[in-house]
């Protein structure tokens, strides 16, 4: 009998987070996310710099220029400069000489600069001009370094600025196949409101519901009630 009870309303707990998922899961799935980011109200294009704005002597603006930033690469001293198109370069910050896009070496100093792990070295570096599967989608052009460590560490680098766009890895990748199988979305991982989600929501939430009333039924104080009648 106590087996029975705690049975009960262990199922009744474990059934409640259940009945929230399915439903918490079917109206995301209802609502599109550039609602919910305000990206359909508000626009978040940057504003270009006025063509009198101070700039380095080298710089030449027609209108196009977004901002010019003064960094460190590598230890050195550069100037990046972002358009309205949303493209950007660097440039050596004295002569203004373009350094973009950057060579494999300097890909690799970038890399080795933000490594903060266990000691270890650099296996491979390749270009990137296309989307790698679910773990990258640019900007284009890009370099891959991958690390040595036993994670297989993986860093994408922007050609044109020298940014570290993204760090990947195998426990990354797991990550990414459980997320994707938890949204049902098996090729993109970014799609919360899928057809799939939405019809699986919708069933999971009707079979909760119908769980609790069936459980209810199983409650002897609510049969005898019910027997009685008013």
């Amino acid at each position: 009998m106590f087996g029975s009870k705690v049975h009960k309303w262990l199922a009744v707990f474990v059934g409640v987070q259940a009945l929230l998922w399915m439903a918490t899961g079917t109206i995301m799935s209802f609502l599109k996310i550039e609602h919910v980011r305000s990206e359909h109200v508000i626009s978040r294009e940057p504003l270009p710099l006025g063509v009198d704005a101070p700039l380095p002597a080298w710089a030449a603006n027609e209108g196009d220029l977004v901002s010019a930033t003064t960094k460190t690469v590598n230890g050195d001293p550069v100037v990046e400069l972002k358009r309205v198109d949303g493209s950007a370069t660097l440039h050596e910050a004295v002569t203004g000489r373009k350094l973009s896009p950057l060579s494999r070496d300097a890909a690799e100093q970038i890399a080795s600069a933000a490594w903060t792990g266990p000691s270890t070295a650099i296996k491979s570096s390749m270009s990137i001009e296309a989307p790698v599967g679910t773990e990258f989608g640019g900007p284009f052009p890009a370099w891959q370094v991958q690390f040595a460590d036993p994670d297989g560490t993986r860093l994408y680098i922007d050609a044109s600025t020298g940014a570290v766009l993204a760090a990947r890895s195998d426990t990354w990748r797991l990550f990414d196949l459980v997320w994707g199988l938890h949204i049902m979305d098996w090729t993109q991982r970014d799609r919360i409101n899928s057809w799939w989600l939405l019809l699986f929501g919708i069933g999971g939430t009707v079979i909760a519901i119908s769980g609790f009333v069936l459980l209810a039924n199983r409650f002897p104080k609510l049969r005898r009630n019910r027997a009685k009648g008013p």
